[in-house]
């Protein structure tokens, strides 16, 4: 290999060729945009919108139109193209993680299970990839997959140089550069941009020339967009090295509405409606692409990219002399799902000839757009190869110039050669084609499993009761010469094809059974299910020290616990500034003894709950919870449950990780942290008082806790997991 490069090198000197740099990447994840909503990548040639940009990118690249989102919902299909994983495996299913199971109406059958809100920080992610060959990485816009309400954990801890993240407000992280963003003393902020809800309805806050105006009308007569703005700033700034940009636009994701009265105004003629004086829903009754706000919505967006394509296209290259961004640069356009339906009563986009939209696992929830040009992508070509924005992962390491990652819980393939034109599958790092793709959705309504597999997909209704689907459907989408047959998945093949319906439906539950998925619970409170009249009920509860159990019923007229897990937080409540709206639970193992459920909470636990599942697959909570129905997801856990194990349990394994601390000075040192020792005196006496206020619980475990980080790199107590899940961004 040595000898190989050293004559490649001889022969750039002696040819005076010049290596190509290493490639930029630019990937602008749009929001809830539907597969056909870019007029390129319309199959019925029917549409009203009009994406001039993306369909000159589509020229001048290559069309995937088999492309596909992990997940019907935004969370999870971030999680997934950040560290390459399904959200199987992941453990990230929707966007309501991290909270406490209940069911979201007295009467639906089935309950969501719980999962994870956010990424685990020691996961592998692209820019940690990508900063190993020397990579500028930056992200700039939505987020939506570290902390609730866009609280902590931050892109930069998950390896991005640099992020910004706007919240509507709420209190998250801003762009840290006052090159980019400008001094936040005199900048007029404008929060989400475009995205930022109009006052007092969508009939008012157009954009105007006012210089005051936060939305001001440029040249073009385009209202100003603050993310667009960091985005472009982001690439001025760092162009003459190679980078990574994950643009993450706020766009189409609703509010459905729109500040460019003028771009409204050419949409409401196109679709024959008069200026509207109700701020209500317009298309009501009427389908397909009707909603002139939303069309407007994709003008704006199709706008946004056209800007960045043109920054790219103008821009001199500081690293390819005589060349311009464009010709060494990636970009990609794609959505974290599929275009949303319905909402209000009205019609928002169309996916059709594709089944359903957005939070559902049909074709049109998770089939994207995906238009990519670059280096040596053929132009005005179309790939029909199915791929996953897990694929990028791989793709953007081995452009990057990197060996396939040592990461052995990747999941999806490098697609390049499907770039460059040079294969027609997708492949695995060992060369393995793939051949099937899978998701899973275990929520509420459109709560199932499926696999995409050659020309079929198998589809599994994980809560009948929930929703009127089959229990298994089989679709063939595909005709043996590649020509669509059946993207509507409207007729089930089960009965006619039952040998092939089993061996599909048999991998699907396979993958899903590696991968340990969390099945969705059948609702305790559904007195038809059969089984619910032996569901144990919670006999007793009780803690000492750090070890925490529950007791529930037994005897042959009951149902046995067969599955038990802890969930805990260590934010709950007061523990930082929004008072409970960034609490996030955990989960860890029990052990079920009979009918008695133990575990032992992490330090720092603020609460816990048991969190079980009999043998007929009812949930069986440590207490009866309301239905969200009945309790607002807005109402943080630790608000109204009311058997939580309070603080003690959890003060108690702080004090011995201290105590451990402590040791460990003095065995060395002779002598001890003066804060530390301090705070455990304080902490020891509320914990021997056996009660105080909530606020004495807070301040005392806050700097106990915080009087053992301060020893990091001192004592290894200090870099303990569960003191350090909200170590930076201000959670404590």
């Amino acid at each position: 290999m040595k000898k190989y490069q050293a004559g490649v090198w001889m022969l750039i000197l002696a040819t005076g060729i010049q290596a190509a740099p290493k490639p930029n990447i630019v990937h602008i994840l749009t929001d809830d945009f539907g597969w056909q909503d870019p007029v390129c990548m319309d199959v019925d040639g029917d549409t009203p919108y009009e994406t001039p940009n993306l369909d000159r990118l589509a020229k001048n690249g290559r069309k995937f139109m088999q492309a596909y989102s992990p997940s019907p919902t935004c969370a999870p299909s971030r999680a997934a193209y950040m560290s390459g994983q399904y959200p199987a495996h992941t453990g990230i299913y929707h966007v309501m993680g991290g909270k406490l199971p209940r069911a979201y109406s007295p009467n639906f059958s089935h309950i969501n299970p719980f999962y994870r809100y956010r990424l685990p920080l020691t996961e592998m992610t692209i820019p940690k990839e990508l900063k190993k060959a020397g990579y500028t990485t930056g992200h700039v816009g939505k987020w939506h997959l570290g902390g609730r309400s866009n609280g902590y954990p931050f892109p930069g801890n998950y390896g991005f140089d640099i992020g910004y993240v706007d919240d509507l407000g709420k209190g998250g992280t801003y762009y840290p550069d006052t090159d980019i963003w400008g001094d936040r003393e005199t900048t007029k902020d404008p929060h989400n941009g475009l995205a930022k809800s109009q006052k007092p309805d969508r009939l008012h806050g157009w954009a105007t020339n006012d210089p005051d105006d936060l939305f001001r009308l440029d040249e073009d007569g385009r209202p100003f967009d603050k993310t667009l703005d960091v985005a472009l700033k982001w690439l001025e700034k760092h162009h003459d090295e190679p980078f990574f940009l994950n643009y993450c636009t706020y766009y189409v994701h609703g509010p459905i509405q729109t500040r460019n009265r003028e771009r409204f105004e050419h949409y409401l003629k196109k679709m024959g409606y008069d200026f509207p004086t109700d701020p209500g829903i317009i298309n009501k009754g009427r389908g397909g692409k009707t909603d002139p706000y939303y069309a407007t919505m994709v003008d704006t967006l199709d706008w946004m990219i056209g800007k960045v394509i043109t920054y790219l296209e103008e821009t001199d290259d500081p690293r390819n002399p005589g060349h311009k961004l464009i010709d060494n640069t990636f970009i990609i356009v794609s959505s974290d799902n599929g275009g949303l339906v319905r909402r209000s009563g009205g019609t928002v986009t169309d996916n059709f000839p594709l089944r359903e939209g957005k939070q559902d696992i049909h074709e049109g929830g998770v089939r994207i757009p995906f238009i990519v040009r670059g280096p040596n992508v053929p132009r005005n070509s179309v790939c029909e190869t199915p791929i996953s924005l897990i694929d990028l992962y791989p793709t953007f390491v081995d452009l990057a110039g990197l060996p396939p990652s040592d990461n052995e819980k990747l999941d999806g393939c490098n697609i390049r050669p499907l770039f460059e034109g040079e294969d027609s599958i997708a492949r695995f790092a060992d060369g393995t084609p793939r051949e099937s793709i899978f998701f899973y959705f275990p929520i509420e309504l459109s709560s199932s499993s499926a696999m995409r597999k050659g020309p079929w997909k198998i589809y599994r209704n994980l809560a009948p009761g929930n929703n009127k689907d089959p229990l298994v459907a089989l679709y063939r989408l595909y005709n043996e010469d590649g020509s669509m047959a059946d993207v509507g998945e409207k007729e089930n093949l089960v009965e006619k094809m039952p040998e092939l319906t089993n061996r599909l439906l048999a991998e699907l539950d396979a993958f899903l059974g590696e991968a340990g998925v969390s099945h969705p619970y059948l609702n305790p409170g559904i007195e038809s299910h059969p089984g619910q009249d032996r569901v144990p009920a919670v006999t007793a509860r009780g803690d000492e020290g750090d070890r925490i159990w529950v007791e529930v019923e037994t005897g042959k007229d009951k149902s046995k616990i067969v599955e038990a897990k802890l969930l805990y937080t260590v934010n709950g409540g007061k523990f930082e500034a929004s008072r409970g709206r960034r609490e996030m639970w955990f989960e860890e193992p029990a052990t079920i003894k009979g009918g008695r459920i133990e575990s032992t909470v992490p330090p720092g636990t603020s609460h816990a709950a048991f969190c079980m599942r009999d043998s007929e697959g009812f949930l069986v909570m440590s207490e009866e919870l309301p239905s969200y129905r009945e309790m607002s997801s807005s109402n943080s856990d630790s608000s109204y449950a009311k058997h939580t194990y309070p603080f003690r349990p959890g003060l108690f394994a702080l004090i011995k990780l201290g105590d451990e601390a402590r040791k460990v000075m003095l065995e060395r040192d002779g002598n001890s942290d003066k804060a530390l020792r301090s705070a455990l005196v304080k902490a020891k006496k509320l914990y021997d008082a056996g009660e105080g206020s909530d606020d004495d619980y807070y301040n005392t475990i806050r700097d106990l806790r915080n009087s053992i980080r301060d020893l990091k790199g001192v004592v290894p107590q200090a870099d303990n997991y569960y003191l350090n899940l909200f170590r930076q961004g201000g959670a404590f």
